[in-house]
């Protein structure tokens, strides 16, 4: 007897179809998912600098914080978000926010002048910085960094040639292998000081004391205004040694900061 093989032919076929559209629809969906995604975040985005731009500033922070939320953070949501801060008068959220920008596109212009206007504003001068910090600021850790590198390249390169040249009179250059090596021994250090400030913390709150010891009832070593940079360094209980860019030191309550670099992700 002849067994039909017709069924067993086409569930063949089904399955093979199946094996090569699902993953086509699987893509398919995900793409539409992800453009969903992307259009909603947009449509947030612009309702957020609708309300900016209508004075609503505490609804446009709400509104950028759940794009960055949701989203996760950028230069120019970071940007936008401060720029909100400032509006609304709350100087170190708008400090934070800016120099949180400030890492991610530290070229920016438009973030660094609003930064620097908002501190000129709040009476947060920093003309007393020693001249390698302002010099250091000047630029990123990356970049800083780019320019080291490439000056140690140049003189690696400019040395194996002058060894190859010996006896031909090709010391002629021997000036621009200095220089090379001079620029990388001076943006080295720049680099690394710039490194030091992804461990540095905006102040926050209004009216905030240093204090001369880890108590609540320490003497006062100084006040210090939201919006001032502080580098932290050992902790006691709910204080943090801290020292200000300006150089003063002190013992600041740990919710009285927060850290530019986050260093505990979501």
């Amino acid at each position: 007897m002849k067994r039909n093989i017709l069924p067993s032919m086409l569930l063949r076929v089904l399955l093979r179809i199946v094996q090569v559209a699902l993953p086509a629809i699987i893509l398919g969906l995900s793409t539409l998912v992800i453009a969903g995604e992307q259009e909603n975040a947009a449509a947030l985005f612009e309702q957020a600098n609708i309300s900016f731009t209508q004075g609503e500033f505490e609804q446009a922070i709400a509104q950028y914080s759940n794009i960055i939320s949701k989203q996760g953070v950028s230069a120019s949501l970071l940007y936008n978000l401060a720029n909100s801060y400032a509006a609304a008068g709350e100087v170190g959220q708008a400090v934070l926010n800016y120099e949180r920008a400030r890492h991610l596109a530290p070229g920016d212009a438009d973030i660094q002048g609003n930064l620097e206007q908002v501190r000129k504003d709040a009476g947060l001068y920093r003309d007393d910085q020693a001249l390698h910090r302002r010099l250091a600021g000047l630029l990123g850790a990356d970049q800083w960094l780019l320019i080291a590198g490439c000056a140690f390249l140049f003189f690696s390169l400019s040395a194996l040639l002058a060894s190859l040249r010996t006896g031909k009179g090709g010391n002629g250059k021997s000036w621009l292998m200095t220089g090379a090596l001079i620029l990388c021994l001076l943006t080295l250090p720049l680099a690394f000081l710039r490194y030091q400030d992804w461990k540095v913390g905006v102040v926050l709150a209004e009216d905030t004391h240093l204090l001369i010891s880890p108590f609540a009832d320490a003497t006062l070593a100084g006040d210090i205004k939201a919006g001032r940079l502080v580098r932290p360094g050992k902790e006691h209980g709910y204080y943090v040694l801290v020292e200000t860019e300006n150089g003063k030191t002190g013992w600041l309550a740990k919710e009285s900061f927060a850290l530019v670099v986050e260093l505990v992700k979501e």
